[in-house]
């Protein structure tokens, strides 16, 4: 069924038909004024016109923009019936750039016009362009262009002047453009600069900026300028043109207030023939009233300390007081500096230069620079280890570290690069490492990990060497060693095994790492110089004279622990024990002879009060050989080992008194385990004891506690 509202709709198209569509709307020429308006519609019906569109149409208030005369841009939107249409956004646009509405966007008004501004978009472009509006109406996309033609405007900047005639150090003034042709609807764009705002010594706010008033006004700061020059040479120029005028602003130079040392690089360096660096660079900094730099100033320097041959510049000490006559002069650079070489001599000594103005009596004095012996001495060769007890005599690939701390005969960092060589008994141990500066600090670490050969005891001698100095007592405060003075007679390395600082050829591996020594070893007259198991030195292989630098080894040696992952809890305290205690006889110390006889926890019956302390020592299960007679050893439980205390019974409360987790040690520790019978009716009850290795292996121990005397005593 056809609708009556689709039938209406049906004969309006038939009558329209019959009387002939209209076509679009045409404007005048572009360059005339107004612009040709959007066309469409269809095919009419019967006589063949077309269907009335709405039309959009631009006229300029004038062909020709300039910076001072703009144009007015009427952009005319009507419907099909040629009815002004108002609400109706318009866009423009300008095809080739050269100018530019003050809007990008209007709505049409109660006539239909959408109106813009158009103004050159530079002072000195010229050339023609076209303004474009568009629309949409009903659906119908409208577009509209006009023609105009740019002129450049003459613009112009007539004078560039400064509020002071010549400014002083660091001051501030107020600087003044006047301009011609600027206007609030032709801003000029002007950039501003000099060599001193271009190296940072002056700034310029603002040094680019838009003017749209005859006059405008900048401000200037001296940033150290005067230093550099006399006259500062500013450029005003107007951006897209040749037009420009430059302003010269005399500044003073800021007065010389103080000489600074700055540094000496590197800071130390070795003596003559040690195969290091032998020279340094030594820098002042010559400075102003506000301790800026100051360069082109004559500076006198001079070497104050010769001791062994230092030379400056291959010249030696000169004399301050009086001054030498000829002494060592720079002019200090751009940066305000000067800089001097420094060589080294055959002494190890603190080195000064002295710097002075020339005609002041402004100066000052190196501070930091340093000659030094740059090899390792052997009481200023540190090893320490991260962990002393590891879980490694059952397991594979359990890491630690070793670091060395190395410093000369001064305690100075050794230089960087200088190399430790580490050597072990069992595992696997890092074989060279070189020492690096650390804050300062000389030092280095090498890994290990636990792996096969174990020793039977379960203890692991680490030894760290490198080609350094025997250690001597500098009597004289020479830093040199003098006949008479008490030193360190070191011989060979070993690795000492059992880690008990005597030499037993039968056990401990020898390093033959000797240096023309031969001769029975000096005795060592000096506490400070003692030997003692982390110096490990085989007796007769010494020099029988301080060595000299560079002809000895200095070394530490250090113990590590592989801790079994099980553990064997001993009584610290048998005092509350039962004639149940198992005896187990263990080594103490570093020979095997070193024994002593402990109690083993193992299915023991307390007896005690109603309240009381069961004490252990934390042990490791270390098995020792019976085939070789060696005992078990007395070995701490891994570092990091965890105990806990628990009970099943209902009226004892239990509670760890401490020692847990196990610490890094290389002794046995101990730990201990408070009970408490809560339950008047509860007089006896168990407690059990679980160490977990760092692995996660356990062991667990049961004890009996009552609440009475006990039967028998532990014998």
């Amino acid at each position: 069924m056809i609708t009556l509202k689709r039938l209406l709709s049906t004969l309006a198209l038939l009558t329209l038909a019959a009387c002939g569509g209209g076509g679009g709307s045409t404007g005048d020429s572009p360059f005339g004024g107004s612009g040709s308006g959007g066309t469409g519609g269809g095919t009419g019906g019967g006589t063949g016109g077309t269907a009335a569109l709405p039309t959009l149409t631009i006229a300029l208030s004038s062909s020709s923009v300039n910076s001072a005369a703009p144009a007015v841009v009427t952009a005319t939107l009507k419907d099909t019936r040629g009815q002004a249409v108002a609400g109706q956004v318009v866009s423009f646009s300008v095809a080739r750039a050269l100018a530019q509405t003050n809007v990008a966007t209007a709505l049409t008004n109660v006539d239909g016009h959408a109106v813009v501004t158009l103004v050159p978009a530079s002072v000195a472009g010229a050339g023609a362009d076209e303004v474009v509006a568009t629309a949409s109406l009903a659906g119908t996309a409208l577009r509209a262009i006009a023609g105009f033609q740019v002129q450049a405007s003459n613009v112009t900047i007539d004078s560039f002047s400064s509020a002071v005639p010549a400014l002083g150090a660091y001051g501030q003034t107020s600087l003044t453009l006047g301009i011609s042709g600027a206007s609030v609807g032709s801003p000029v764009q002007i950039s501003v600069s000099s060599p001193c705002v271009t190296e940072g010594k002056a700034t310029l706010s603002p040094s680019t900026f838009s003017a749209t008033t005859a006059s405008v006004t900048l401000q200037y700061k001296d940033e150290q300028c005067g230093a550099q020059r006399a006259n500062d040479v500013l450029t005003a120029t107007i951006i897209g043109t040749a037009q420009s005028r430059t302003l010269s602003l005399p500044i003073a130079s800021p007065a010389v207030s103080s000489l600074a040392f700055i540094s000496a690089t590197p800071e130390v360096i070795y003596l003559q023939g040690a195969g290091l660096g032998q020279s340094s660079e030594v820098t002042f900094e010559v400075r102003d009233r506000a301790s800026n730099p100051l360069p082109g100033q004559v500076v006198e320097l001079r070497l104050q300390t010769g001791a062994g041959g230092v030379t400056m510049e291959g010249r030696g000490v000169e004399s301050i007081d009086p001054p030498s006559a000829n002494p060592f002069t720079q002019t200090s650079n751009a940066n305000g500096r000067v800089s001097v070489r420094v060589n080294s001599g055959t002494l190890p000594t603190p080195v000064r230069i002295s710097a002075k103005l020339q005609g002041t009596a402004i100066a000052t004095v190196s501070s930091n620079l340093g000659v030094a012996i740059g090899l390792p001495s052997q009481l200023n060769f540190s090893l320490s280890q991260g962990t002393k007890n590891i879980e490694g005599y059952n397991i594979d690939g359990t890491v630690n570290t070793y670091q060395i701390i190395a410093a000369d005969r001064s305690s100075n960092p050794v230089p960087a690069g200088t190399s430790i060589n580490f050597v072990a008994e069992g595992g696997q141990v890092e074989a060279i490492k070189q020492t690096q500066l650390v804050s300062g600090i000389a030092r280095t670490t090498a890994n290990f990990v636990s792996a096969e050969p174990r020793p039977i005891d379960g203890r692991v001698t680490i030894t760290a060497y490198a080609l350094g100095e025997e250690s001597f007592i500098d009597l004289n405060g020479n830093n040199q060693w003098d006949a008479g003075e008490p030193f360190q007679d070191l011989g060979n390395i070993f690795k000492d095994r059992n880690f008990d600082g005597s030499y037993d050829a039968s056990v401990d591996e020898f390093l033959p790492l000797t240096i023309n020594n031969a001769s029975a070893c000096a005795a060592i007259t000096n506490p400070l110089l003692n030997l003692d198991p982390s110096i490990p030195s085989v007796p007769g292989t010494c020099s029988g004279n301080w060595s000299g630098a560079g002809q000895v080894y200095v070394r530490r040696a250090t113990e590590t622990v592989l801790s079994t992952s099980a553990g064997r809890p001993l009584w610290a305290s048998t005092s509350g024990l039962a004639n149940t205690c198992s005896k187990l006889t263990l080594q103490i110390g570093p020979s095997p002879t070193q024994t002593a006889v402990f109690t083993q926890v193992a299915g023991d019956t307390w007896y005690g009060g109603r309240s009381g302390t069961l004490s252990f020592i934390v042990a490791d299960a270390n098995p020792g050989s019976v085939s070789l007679a060696l005992p078990p050893r007395l070995n701490p439980m891994a570092a990091g080992t965890t105990i806990t205390a628990t009970t099943p019974t209902t009226g004892l409360a239990v509670v760890l008194g401490g020692g847990s987790p196990v610490a890094s040690t290389t002794e046995a520790s101990a730990a201990a385990v408070a009970y408490t019978f809560t339950d008047p009716l509860v007089s006896s009850g168990v407690i059990f004891v679980s160490f977990r290795s760092p692995s996660g292996t356990g062991t667990t121990v049961a004890i009996n506690v009552v609440d009475g005397a006990r039967p028998t005593t532990c014998p």
